[in-house]
C-alpha cells in the first residue's frame, strides 16, 4: 500500500519536477487561465520528464495541451477548454408506459377532474413573482436593542465596577486588558467613531481588538448613559463561541447576559444582550430579512420591525479572509450607511490591504495598531529534514538560548530601534540604526521588525541603495526571508527602490543559503524524489511529532492540515502508534468547522500533567482562535480551496498552497502566549513563491445563492449590477452561469424577476458525509459494501438514500443503546450524525414557525419509506443536475455519465454507484447527482443516485412532443407555393397527436428522447401543471387545504411515483420486503446488496400504498383516494377534447415548457 504523499505506482507526472520547475509552471498556467489570451506556449527548452508534468497539470486544470515540432523546436501549447455545446443524440429513445396501476389511477383521477384550459395553457397560478417580491420577514428579537434606561445602565456599570473591586481575579484580567496594544487607542477609537461610521482598525496578530474594540463601544456608550446593541462577525462558528465566552469572562458574567452569540443550531442571549457575536452568515441573513429596497428609489420611511434601527454597531472580523458572504455583507452594508445614519461600522483584520479597503469605503479612517506575539522561531523543510535525521541531538536547545538572549530587547531598546529604522528610512540617518547594531551582534537585534511596520534594517539598507551595510548584515547571518506587515521582503524593497545592485547581491546570497550545507540541500532534493508535494506526508508529521516530544517536556501541538479527509488520515496514522495511542501521553484532537460545538470546545481545555495535547487542525485555527497552550505550530502550508471554471461550467475541490498571510497567521498561533517554534513543510523557495493574499471567496465560486440573495434584498436591481459592486466582482460568465441556473430550477423569471418558489429553496444538501474511510484495505472493502447495503434499504444505487437510511438506523439504533455497535460496523461518525439531527431539528422548527408543517409532524412523512417517492423528492432537490449512464465504451473499464451540457465524466470510487452493472435492457438509466467536479483523476461525480424518467417527465422546465418520424428541421417558407404543403403537413401532425394510441417522442431539457403514447403524454403534461398549482398554492397559503382537483391529483401522482417512480435496475416495493427474492435479485447484479438480517432489524415498518391526509386535513381533496382504485372504463372523452383544444397539431413540435414566470 502506498503512504499518502509517498510515490508509488502511478505517481504522478508532475512531481517528477524540481520544485522551482513546478512553481515556475504553476503560476504560468494561473496567469493563463486568468487571462483573456486563447493560447499559451512554453518555451522549447523544456525537458521530455517536464513536457509530461505540464500535460498532467493542464488536464487536471481543465485545459487542453498539445506539443507540436521536432528536436530544438519542439514547443509545447496549452488552450483553454471549450465547454461542450450540448449532448449527441445517438443513443436510441427510451420507452415510457404507465404500469397497469397507474393506469387505473388516472383513469379515476380524469374521470372525476377531466383537464381544463388551466392546466393545458400554464396559466394556473399568475403573478407569483409579485407576491415574491413584497414577502415581509419576521424580525429577529436578538438583534433589537436592549430596552434600558439610564437608571439601568448606570446600575450595570456600578455592578460591573463592584465585581472589580471584590475578585481579584477581575483585577488581574483588568491589568492584563490595560498592557494589551490597543489599550492605548481606545480613546482615540471611540472618538472616531463618533465621528464617523466607518472606521478600519488594522491590528496586528495579539493586539486584543478581536476582544476589547466591542467593550470599549460597550463601555463608551454605557458612559454616555445610553443603550447599544454590538453586532460583531465572525467567519466560523467556533470564533464565534469563544470569543463571546472570553468577553464574558473578562466582565465576570456568564455567556448570554451582557454578551451573547448566536449561530446555526445554538444561541445564547438575544434582545437583552448588549453585544451579540454571529457568523458572517446570520448577519447577512439579518441583512437580506428586511425585506426592503435598498435603491434609491426606496421609501425613506423605515418600518418600526426594521432591525437595522436596532443596531446601533456592526463589527466585521478577519476581513482579510474574503469568504463570498463578508464580500457581499460589505457591499450591503456600503449601500446601507447613507440610508441609516445612526448605524457605525468597524471593519477588523490582522492582515489586510488597508488602502484598498479604506477606498472602497470611501476613504474611511484607518487605525493601524501594532501587535504583540512572543517571539516564534521558524523551520522550514530542509530544517526539519535535517532535525530528523540527527536522531541524537535535542533541536530545541537552540531555541532555549535563543530565548535567553532576547532578554536584551527590553522596551526601551525596542523604542530606539524603532527610533533609528525610522531616521534611516526618513532622514537617510544611518549611524544611530549601525551603532545600535555593531554594538552587540545579536540575531535579535539585527533581525529586529519595527513594531509597527515589520521593517527591518536589511529592508532599509536595501532601500537606500547601502551595499556595504547590506553585505555587513549577510555576514552576520540576517534572516533575508523576513516580511513587513506588507508582506515585502529586503529583496522587495530593493526591487521597488530600484536597487539593482543590491538586489543582485542578495538573489546571490540567497541561492547560496538556500540550504545551510550541500549536505542538506541533497537532503531535501532526495526527499522531494520520493514524495507528491502535492500531498499530505502523514509519515513526515508522525516522525516530526514524535521528535518533539522526545525533545521537549510540555506545551501543545497544533497541526495544520487541508480538510477532514487529511484530519482522518493523520489520527489514524497516529493511532497505529504505539506511543501516540497510549492515552497516558498524548491527547489528540480533532478541530474542524462541522464538528459540533462540544467537540471544538475540548481544544481549549488543558491536558493532565504528563500529557501532550496535539490538535489536528483545517484552517479554522488560523485567527480569531487562541488556544493558549500551544508552543508547537506544525504547518503543511495546504489548504483545502474549492474552485469554479465558468467557462466550463466546473467545481474543483483541492488542496492548494497557502498564502504568505495565512503563513504568518499559522506562525503567531505559536506566539500568543509564550515563545514557541512554527515548522513548515515545505521549503524556503516555496515559501518565497507563494501569494500574498488568497485569491476571493467570490471570484472562484458558483454564486447562485448569491443571485437568489440580491434579488431578495432588491428585487428592482439586475444581478449583474449589484454584483459589480462588490470589492472584487465575479467574472461575467460566472454570473451569466448562475442566473441560468436559477431560471432553470424556476427560481427567476426571465426578466429576473423573483418566484415563489424562489423563497422556498435551501441548502439541504450542505452536510458532511457521515461515512469515513479507513486506512486498512480490508476495511475499506467493509466500508464500502455497508454503504451499498444501507442504500438497499430504499432501492439501493443511491449515494443520497445510503445517507438518509444511514441516519434513520442511526436513530433507531441509539435509541437501543446500540449507536457505538452500529456506528462501528458501518463506518460512520456519531458526531456527524448528531449534526444533521440537529440540523433536522432547526429545520422543522422554522417550517413549523413559517407554517409549512404542524407541529406533529409524524403526518408529513407517511409516505417516507416508498423508494419511488423518495427518489421523485431528491429529483426535485438536484433538478437540473441530471445525467444518462451510458455503457462503458471498448476497452473501459467503468460506465460513463453524460450530463446535458454533452460532457462524459466518470463516477468517484467513493460512489456507492462506482461498480454498476446494467444490462440493455435497462436502456440508459437516469441519475441525479450534486456537482461535477474536476479533481486529479479528471472529471467524476461523487453523489448520485439512480433514478426513473417518470419523475424528470413532471418536474423537467421543457418537454418538446412530436410524431416519430418528424421532419422539424425543416424550414417554414412565406410563399404562396409552399402554404398548400404547410397545411397538409399540419393536418397530418394533428391527425396524429389528436389520437391518443399513436406514438409520439418526447424531447425533455432537449437532450433526452423518450417514446410515449399521445394519451400518456397528455396525461403527464395535465399532471405537471397541477403538481407546478399544488406546490405554488401551498408556497402562498401553508396552512390551507389543497382545492379538490389539485389534491386529488397530488395523490395520483403519488400513486404514479409509487408504482412506476422507480428505474428498471431496481428491485420492486414488494421485492424489498422479502429477503429472499432480494438476494435474488442481487445475484449478478454489481452494486447492489440485499440488506442482511442486522440491518433489517433497525428498518421502520413495511411499505404500503401511498397515503393521502384524511378529510378532516384536507377536506374535499385526496380523501376520496385514500387508495388505488379501479375506475370505469372509456372516460377519457373529456379529456380528448381538452386535449385537442391546446392545439397540440401544428407544424411546429408542441412545446410544453412551463411560463417561467409562473409558478416555475
Amino acid at each position: 500500500m502506498v503512504r499518502k504523499g509517498r510515490k508509488g505506482k502511478g505517481a504522478s507526472a508532475a512531481s517528477a519536477m524540481n520544485e522551482a520547475t513546478l512553481v515556475r509552471v504553476t503560476k504560468a498556467l494561473d496567469d493563463f487561465r486568468a487571462s483573456d489570451a486563447e493560447v499559451y506556449t512554453f518555451e522549447p527548452d523544456i525537458s521530455k520528464e517536464e513536457r509530461a508534468g505540464i500535460h498532467e497539470m493542464c488536464r487536471k486544470m481543465g485545459m487542453k495541451s498539445k506539443s507540436s515540432g521536432v528536436g530544438t523546436r519542439r514547443r509545447l501549447s496549452v488552450y483553454k477548454s471549450k465547454r461542450n455545446q450540448g449532448p449527441d443524440m445517438e443513443e436510441g429513445p427510451s420507452h415510457l408506459g404507465f404500469s397497469e396501476e397507474s393506469r387505473h389511477v388516472l383513469q379515476d383521477l380524469f374521470t372525476h377532474y377531466p383537464p381544463d384550459d388551466a392546466d393545458l395553457n400554464g396559466d394556473a397560478s399568475q403573478n407569483s413573482s409579485d407576491k415574491a417580491a413584497n414577502i415581509k420577514w419576521k424580525t429577529d428579537s436578538a438583534f433589537c436593542r436592549p430596552a434600558m434606561s439610564k437608571h439601568d445602565i448606570t446600575k450595570k456599570v456600578e455592578m460591573f465596577s463592584t465585581k472589580i473591586n471584590g475578585s481579584p481575579q477581575l483585577r488581574k484580567i483588568m491589568e492584563d486588558r490595560s498592557k494589551l496594544p490597543i489599550s492605548s487607542f481606545k480613546d482615540f477609537i471611540t472618538s472616531t467613531l463618533d465621528n464617523h461610521q466607518v472606521v478600519l482598525i488594522s491590528g496586528e496578530t495579539g493586539c486584543g481588538k478581536t476582544t476589547q474594540v466591542p467593550q470599549y463601544i460597550l463601555d463608551h456608550m454605557w458612559g454616555k448613559g445610553e443603550s447599544c446593541k454590538i453586532i460583531c462577525t465572525q467567519p466560523r462558528r467556533i470564533s464565534a463561541i469563544s470569543v463571546a465566552e472570553r468577553i464574558s469572562a473578562e466582565r465576570g458574567e456568564a455567556v448570554g447576559d451582557t454578551v451573547g452569540y448566536k449561530i446555526r443550531l445554538e444561541s445564547k442571549g438575544g434582545k437583552n444582550s448588549s453585544v451579540m457575536f454571529c457568523t458572517n452568515g446570520v448577519l447577512l441573513r439579518v441583512l437580506i430579512g428586511r425585506g426592503t429596497n435598498t435603491s434609491k428609489t426606496r421609501n425613506p420611511k423605515k418600518s418600526l420591525d426594521d432591525a437595522i434601527l436596532g443596531i446601533s454597531h456592526i463589527i466585521v472580523d478577519e476581513i482579510h479572509e474574503r469568504d463570498r458572504f463578508s464580500d457581499f455583507m460589505l457591499t450591503i452594508l456600503r449601500d446601507l450607511l447613507p440610508v441609516y445614519p445612526h448605524l457605525r461600522l468597524v471593519l477588523m483584520s490582522a492582515t489586510i490591504d488597508a488602502v484598498r479597503f479604506s477606498q472602497y469605503f470611501n476613504g474611511c479612517s484607518v487605525i493601524q495598531v501594532p501587535g504583540f506575539t512572543y517571539p516564534v522561531k521558524t523551520y522550514y523543510l530542509e530544517d526539519v529534514l535535517s532535525i530528523l535525521q540527527s536522531e541524537g541531538d535535542n533541536h530545541l536547545s537552540t531555541t532555549t538560548s535563543d530565548k535567553k538572549q532576547s532578554s536584551i530587547l527590553t522596551e526601551d531598546f525596542k523604542s530606539s530601534m524603532d527610533d533609528s529604522i525610522n531616521l534611516a528610512l526618513v532622514n537617510e540617518e544611518f549611524d544611530p540604526l549601525l551603532e545600535l547594531i555593531s554594538a552587540e551582534q545579536n540575531p535579535e537585534i539585527y533581525n529586529y521588525q519595527h513594531s509597527e511596520t515589520g521593517v527591518t534594517p536589511l529592508m532599509v539598507f536595501a532601500a537606500k541603495g547601502q551595499l556595504g551595510d547590506v553585505c555587513m548584515l549577510l555576514s552576520f547571518g540576517v534572516d533575508c526571508s523576513a516580511q513587513d506587515r506588507d508582506g515585502k521582503s529586503a529583496l522587495d524593497w530593493a526591487q521597488q527602490e530600484k536597487q539593482q545592485e543590491v538586489y543582485e547581491v542578495i538573489i546571490k546570497h540567497m541561492e547560496c543559503s538556500s540550504a545551510k550545507s550541500t549536505e542538506d540541500n541533497e537532503l531535501l532534493n532526495k526527499y522531494m524524489a520520493t514524495i507528491n508535494p502535492e500531498h499530505i506526508d502523514t509519515l513526515l508529521i508522525e516522525r516530526l511529532l514524535g521528535k518533539i516530544c522526545v525533545d521537549s517536556n510540555e506545551g501543545a501541538i497544533l497541526v495544520f492540515l487541508p480538510g477532514w479527509e487529511d484530519i482522518n488520515q493523520t489520527r489514524e496514522k497516529l493511532r497505529a502508534s504505539p506511543f501516540f495511542r497510549d492515552s497516558s501521553r498524548c491527547l489528540v484532537l480533532s478541530l474542524h468547522s462541522m464538528i459540533p460545538s462540544s467537540e471544538q470546545k475540548k481544544v481549549f481545555k488543558h491536558p493532565p500533567a504528563g500529557v501532550r495535547k496535539i490538535i489536528l487542525s483545517t484552517n479554522i485555527a488560523e485567527t480569531a482562535v487562541t488556544i493558549d497552550d500551544v508552543v508547537f505550530v506544525i504547518d503543511s502550508g495546504r489548504m483545502k480551496e474549492k474552485s469554479y471554471d465558468p467557462y466550463n461550467n466546473v467545481s474543483t475541490l483541492h488542496a492548494s498552497w497557502v498564502s504568505k498571510a495565512n503563513a504568518r497567521q499559522r506562525e503567531g498561533r505559536a506566539g500568543r502566549c509564550q515563545a514557541g517554534i512554527c515548522y513548515h513543510l515545505y521549503s524556503r523557495f516555496r515559501a518565497a513563491s507563494l501569494p500574498n493574499y488568497q485569491i476571493p471567496e467570490i471570484k472562484r465560486m458558483p454564486i447562485e445563492e448569491l443571485c437568489l440573495q440580491v434579488k431578495l434584498l432588491d428585487s428592482n436591481c439586475r444581478i449583474a449590477d449589484f454584483l459589480k459592486k462588490t470589492l472584487d466582482p465575479p467574472i461575467p460568465e460566472s454570473v451569466r452561469n448562475a442566473i441560468t441556473v436559477l431560471q432553470d430550477l424556476g427560481a427567476l423569471t426571465q426578466d429576473e424577476q423573483l418566484t415563489e418558489l424562489a423563497l422556498t429553496l435551501a441548502c439541504a444538501a450542505d452536510y458532511r458525509d457521515p461515512f469515513f474511510l479507513p486506512m486498512a484495505p480490508d476495511e475499506r472493502k467493509s466500508a464500502t459494501a455497508g454503504k451499498v447495503e444501507l442504500a438497499s434499504l430504499y432501492g439501493g444505487f443511491s449515494d443520497q438514500l445510503a445517507v438518509v437510511a444511514a441516519f434513520d438506523c442511526w436513530r433507531r439504533a441509539k435509541d437501543r443503546g446500540q449507536e457505538s455497535q452500529f456506528c462501528t460496523k458501518y463506518f460512520i461518525s456519531s458526531s456527524i450524525m448528531q449534526m444533521l439531527s440537529n440540523m433536522r431539528k432547526q429545520l422543522q422548527s422554522e417550517l413549523y414557525q413559517r407554517g409549512f408543517v404542524p407541529a406533529d409532524t409524524s403526518a408529513c412523512s407517511l409516505n417516507s419509506n416508498d423508494p419511488g417517492i423518495m427518489r421523485a423528492v431528491l429529483m426535485a432537490g438536484a433538478y437540473p443536475m441530471v445525467g444518462r449512464l451510458l455503457p462503458p465504451r471498448r476497452n473501459a473499464k467503468k460506465t460513463v455519465v453524460e450530463t446535458a451540457s454533452g460532457g462524459k465524466v466518470r463516477l468517484h470510487p467513493h460512489s456507492c454507484n462506482f461498480n454498476l452493472s446494467f444490462d440493455k435492457s435497462s436502456g440508459n438509466p437516469l441519475l441525479i447527482y450534486d456537482e461535477v467536479t474536476r479533481g486529479d483523476g479528471g472529471m467524476y461525480i461523487k453523489k448520485c443516485s439512480v433514478v426513473g424518467s417518470c419523475p424528470l417527465l413532471l418536474l423537467a422546465s421543457e418537454m418538446v412532443v412530436a410524431p416519430p418520424d418528424d421532419d422539424s428541421d425543416e424550414e417554414e417558407d412565406s410563399s404562396e407555393d409552399e402554404a398548400g404543403k404547410s397545411t397538409l403537413v399540419q393536418h397530418r401532425k394533428e391527425k396524429i397527436m389528436s389520437s391518443p394510441d399513436n406514438t409520439v417522442s418526447v424531447v425533455v431539457d432537449r437532450w433526452l428522447r423518450f417514446d410515449a403514447s399521445a394519451l400518456d403524454v397528455a396525461q403527464i403534461y395535465c399532471l405537471r401543471e397541477r403538481l407546478a398549482s399544488s406546490i405554488l398554492f401551498k408556497v402562498k397559503h401553508p396552512q390551507d387545504v389543497l382545492p379538490p382537483a389539485l389534491g386529488a391529483s397530488m395523490y395520483a401522482i403519488a400513486c404514479i411515483l409509487s408504482y412506476d417512480g422507480l428505474p428498471d435496475m431496481c428491485p420492486s416495493n414488494d421485492l424489498l420486503q422479502n429477503s429472499v427474492e432480494a438476494r435474488r435479485f442481487s445475484l449478478g447484479k454489481r452494486g447492489y446488496i440485499p440488506p442482511g438480517g442486522y440491518l433489517r432489524s433497525f428498518a421502520d415498518r413495511p411499505h404500503h400504498a401511498p397515503y393521502s391526509q384524511n378529510s378532516s386535513n384536507h377536506s374535499g381533496g385526496a380523501s376520496a383516494y385514500t387508495q388505488p382504485s379501479r375506475a370505469p372504463d372509456g372516460r377519457f372523452d373529456q379529456s380528448q377534447r381538452s386535449f385537442r383544444n391546446s392545439g397540440p397539431g401544428s407544424s411546429k413540435p408542441r412545446s410544453f415548457k412551463r411560463q417561467r414566470n409562473t409558478a416555475q
